[in-house]
């Protein structure tokens, strides 16, 4: 067992077995937080993914635009609310450019992702939007650059590609969650559940405040929307690295060198717009390639704006997933809020996950970000 899992082996025992007096609970509680971030580092083994440096104050934000055009003025509102985190924001020398369906040409883009990484003033590269175009970019990528320059990377739907593709082939832990100009945008950013659930990850914890460890041990249900409804398909329990994203984007990476390697894992599908008899197509294919029998267990996501245009002859959402994962032999939790949802939870994808389906919960088991023993200097701070 690693340092990581042992911070959390110490939280579970500890606190089960203090259970009676409450000043011995609180002092278990706080032991193991602080065993938990003080095993906050990259992992170390051949295998281990690598975690990016946790974001400090003042450090520099890059945005780029690897898939389809970003609204400006969304873009705009979006640079305004992370300065106010205290944050400096610079947008990609190409995010303006607009190619029809694509934020300019591929090259353009792959220079844009590249040169945020080769960056070293660069802590998090964040996605502006989704749509079409990452996967393009897959085979310009300086995946060893990215392996030697580690920083948090963060982005959903279309966007998967390089989640998948990062994790695999830089070995990075990569983040699924919100986006710039789709979900930072507007008076105040994120909402107060989706904020919750992605800086409390990301960033360096303040001395003296560690996490509520409810939420590390049941994340993306503390302050959950009433809409949540999360259904067991499938009873137990595992653990193991959480892999997946968007479902449309992994199977369109199916027969290529970057196809998601599930072997093992936890896997998360969400995916939004796709009617059922299509979802149903994905996810056989899925199924006949091999990636579905050799997982630990299946967290579904937020299925958004999935319903049949002709309900009278064809199966809901819920049916097709059901007829996947209804006694899968692995726990499968689904309705997880993380997806194209305003209120979704960051997942770290290559970070350890324990999914128990039968308690409906989520607890990570490590941290996804490396902390270092003291803050680094604001971008441009330099020679002050």
């Amino acid at each position: 067992m690693d340092c990581n899992n042992y911070s959390f082996f110490c939280l579970q025992n500890l606190r089960r077995a203090f259970d009676a007096p409450k000043i011995l609970k609180t002092l278990a509680v706080s032991l193991s937080m602080l065993l938990y971030f003080s095993s906050a580092h990259p992992s170390s083994g051949a295998d281990a993914p690598t975690k990016p440096p946790a974001l400090q104050p003042g450090d520099l934000i890059q945005l780029i635009a690897p898939a389809g055009p970003a609204n400006a003025r969304e873009a705009a509102e979006a640079v305004q609310n992370l300065t106010r985190r205290g944050y400096v924001v610079q947008v990609s020398k190409n995010a303006a450019e607009k190619d029809g369906y694509l934020a300019g040409a591929d090259d353009l883009r792959a220079a844009d992702l590249n040169q945020a990484f080769a960056d070293p003033k660069v802590k998090m590269v964040l996605c502006l939007r989704g749509g079409f175009g990452s996967p393009r970019l897959l085979d310009r990528i300086d995946y060893e650059a990215i392996r030697r320059n580690p920083k948090i990377f963060v982005g959903y739907s279309d966007i998967t590609a390089l989640l998948v593709a990062l994790r695999q082939k830089a070995h990075l832990v990569t983040f699924h969650g919100p986006m710039a100009s789709t979900d930072f945008y507007g008076r105040s950013g994120l909402s107060p559940y989706a904020n919750r659930h992605f800086w409390s990850l990301l960033e360096a914890p303040a001395a003296g405040s560690p996490p509520d460890p409810q939420l590390i041990e049941n994340w993306g249900q503390s302050g959950a929307p009433k809409t949540v409804a999360l259904r067991t398909l499938a009873g137990g329990a595992a653990e193991g690295p959480l892999v997946g994203g968007n479902l449309s984007t992994l199977a369109a990476l199916m027969g290529t060198p970057y196809e998601a390697e599930t072997a093992g894992s936890i896997l998360f599908l969400e995916d939004v717009n796709e009617e059922p008899f299509r979802i149903d197509r994905m996810l056989c294919q899925l199924r006949l390639a091999g990636k579905l029998k050799p997982v630990k267990g299946v967290l579904l996501g937020a299925f958004t704006r999935c319903e049949p245009k002709d309900k009278k002859d064809s199966q809901t959402v819920d049916q097709v997933l059901d007829h996947y994962f209804a006694g899968f032999g692995a726990p499968v939790l689904a309705g997880f809020p993380a997806g194209h949802l305003p209120e979704q939870a960051t997942l770290p994808l290559g970070s350890r996950v324990r999914l128990d389906a039968d308690k409906k919960t989520l607890a990570l088991l490590e941290p996804a970000v490396s902390v270092s023993a003291s803050p680094s200097p604001p971008a441009g701070a330099e020679g002050r």
